[in-house]
């Protein structure tokens, strides 16, 4: 059940019937509508030139209801997504981001001072939820292990950011620097990340290390799935970084993921 079949059922429920053509396909066509009007609940009757569906048992529909839809409330998090389908992942919610954090100097983190050394020092990371992140340098960093190490490769003058999840437009607004690196797998994917972060800050740059030929040469692997997936805005790119990459993808057939560290 999804909202669409919460429309249509609370719109049957007050109103005690729709035409057929008010009622969307995927509805009409569902088990679930099959079985009302199979057990008599809801009834099939002419209507004009077509046909219209009517509650008969007002009781029983009325248990089906609640049965599906427990709560009629506004979703705004997974939590009322199960109160309301019964399924945390049914609606679409905006959930607060979650930054990860590591660095070696001071920060501010919604006009707070952090000592981000400390944090890094002793926990590896700081985390928060924050509405606002200020650092003179940042780094973004697409996988959570390289993250973590993130200075072996780029030494200790940026602020190494993760996100839980992909990082949206909303997410990026939380930002505040004069210097934006992104450091993401060689592939489709990590292109168009670069790509979306790009239309937020213009001069972000893409991290690509000296020796890429060689690396790719080496532990470069055959290119599946959805990684294979090319997008207009990765072909209309005029980035040379991107061009670089999506040029030595699209040769090879091969991408290069970013955990080439720990071979390096």
């Amino acid at each position: 059940m999804n909202q669409t079949d919460f429309r249509t059922y609370k719109k049957l429920k007050e109103d005690s019937f729709l035409t057929e053509k008010a009622i969307p396909k995927t509805v009409l066509n569902s088990h679930h509508f099959k079985g009302l009007v199979s057990s008599l609940i809801l009834e099939k009757t002419k209507s004009g030139r077509g046909f219209r569906y009517e509650i008969r048992k007002s009781t029983e529909f009325e248990s089906f209801f609640i049965t599906h839809f427990p709560e009629d409330i506004e979703v705004k998090d997974k939590s009322d997504n199960v109160r309301k389908f019964r399924n945390s992942k049914i609606q679409k919610t905006v959930s607060k981001p979650i930054f990860m954090l590591r660095g070696f100097y001071i920060i501010k983190v919604n006009d707070n001072e952090i000592n981000l050394e400390d944090y890094t020092n002793k926990f590896q990371l700081f985390a928060c939820n924050a509405d606002k992140i200020e650092a003179k340098k940042i780094c973004i960093v697409e996988n959570l292990d390289t993250f973590l190490v993130a200075e072996k490769l780029l030494g200790k003058n940026f602020m190494f950011l993760h996100k839980y999840g992909r990082i949206g437009k909303d997410s990026l607004g939380s930002l505040v620097t004069n210097q934006l690196l992104v450091f993401v797998d060689y592939d489709f994917n990590g292109l168009e990340e670069f790509l979306r972060i790009k239309e937020v800050f213009e001069f972000a740059q893409l991290y690509i290390p000296q020796n890429y030929d060689e690396l790719f040469q080496k532990y470069s692997q055959s290119l599946k799935g959805n990684k294979s997936e090319m997008t207009n805005r990765i072909k209309q790119s005029s980035d040379n970084n991107v061009i670089k990459i999506r040029e030595s993808i699209i040769r090879n057939n091969r991408f290069l993921e970013q955990q080439y560290w720990k071979y390096d």
